[in-house]
């Protein structure tokens, strides 16, 4: 289905940018340890809040196919 597809997609496009912001908070050497572990909660807060919503888009969109 077209929906999915396109979840997939933006899904793949929002993990490429959360790796980013972890590779870059990696590389950043005079950053303060606290602010990097903030940084990196956050990134695993917004990975688990994706990972709802595209459940949840899944989930809604088989009930649709199914109707």
């Amino acid at each position: 289905m077209m929906v999915g597809k396109m979840a997939d997609g933006v899904s793949d496009e929002i993990e490429d940018d959360l790796k980013m912001i972890v590779n870059t908070t990696d590389q950043s050497g005079n950053m303060k340890k606290r602010l990097k572990q903030t940084i990196y909660e956050t990134v695993s807060t917004l990975r688990n809040v994706f990972a709802k919503l595209k459940f949840s888009l899944d989930k809604k969109t088989a009930e649709i196919s199914n109707m």
